[in-house]
């Protein structure tokens, strides 16, 4: 959910962002380790920073450069990846125990509804969202009429990083340290809720807000009870997998056949 409030800007501009996951597991890294030595004050204001350095560089190559948001993304996060196992050493990094107390209900489901009323009004009530779905729906007539494209762009990047770092911090508090598989399918996840929610690919108006909770809601749903059912951990992504694909497949679909209708 915290990462779908990010994405959803990239989404709307018919964009993509595949080095969530790599963003939140090396941005926990580094906190945990300024956690370590500095204190546990800086855990939130250095991941939500490291988070936004990262979209902001996201940003910069694709809007500046010119660089597919698909390749840009998959190869910062194979960098990012890499980079791991020379923060971590080969080895997990543990957090100081108060940390654990942030994973619970009582201090999660405030910090979320914050984050919900922040970004919602953003999206839905604020040029940066009009914007982005404008982006979306034709990025030329966009650009043509006036919108900031590339400053759009590198915006929506910067907060799909900031609740990446945010993810991170609860990461951290419910497994109590970092390992280099930390935010593996985490885009997956992410993505699965958007496009479950009815989200079309492909971005533009039709991009709603109350679909990433209709989505993360249906999901919750799905994977408990798969986990009732007893289906495996790896059978379950797998079903997720082949989830994602049908939804894109059927959310272009619905898109092209639209645009038939109103040209």
């Amino acid at each position: 959910m915290f990462g779908g409030l990010g994405l959803i800007f990239v989404i709307a501009q018919g964009s993509i962002d595949l080095s969530q996951g790599a963003v939140l597991a090396l941005s926990a890294t580094i906190s945990a380790i300024l956690v370590n030595k500095y204190g546990l004050w800086l855990i939130f204001p250095s991941a939500i920073l490291l988070g936004a350095l990262f979209g902001l560089l996201n940003g910069v190559i694709i809007s500046k450069l010119k660089v597919p948001s698909v390749t840009c993304t998959l190869a910062f996060s194979i960098a990012y990846r890499g980079l791991l196992p020379v923060f971590t050493r080969g080895g997990p990094i543990y957090v100081p125990f108060k940390l654990f107390d942030l994973y619970n209900f009582e201090n999660m489901f405030p910090v979320l509804v914050l984050l919900t009323l922040i970004f919602g009004y953003l999206f839905e009530y604020t040029k940066l969202g009009y914007y982005s779905k404008a982006i979306g729906e034709n990025e030329v007539k966009a650009r043509n009429s006036g919108v900031p494209v590339e400053k759009m762009k590198i915006l929506a990047y910067v907060l799909c990083g900031v609740m990446a770092g945010i993810a991170g911090v609860f990461t951290l508090s419910r497994v109590g340290g970092v390992d280099v598989s930390m935010g593996n399918f985490f885009e997956l996840e992410v993505m699965l809720a958007i496009f479950t929610g009815g989200v079309p690919v492909t971005g533009g108006m039709p991009t709603r807000i109350f679909r990433l909770f209709v989505g993360a809601l249906t999901i919750g749903v799905l994977v408990n009870g798969l986990t009732l059912y007893g289906v495996s951990a790896a059978l379950a992504e797998g079903l997720k997998g082949l989830m994602l694909i049908g939804l894109v497949f059927l959310t272009a679909r619905f898109t092209r056949g639209r645009e038939a209708a109103t040209a």
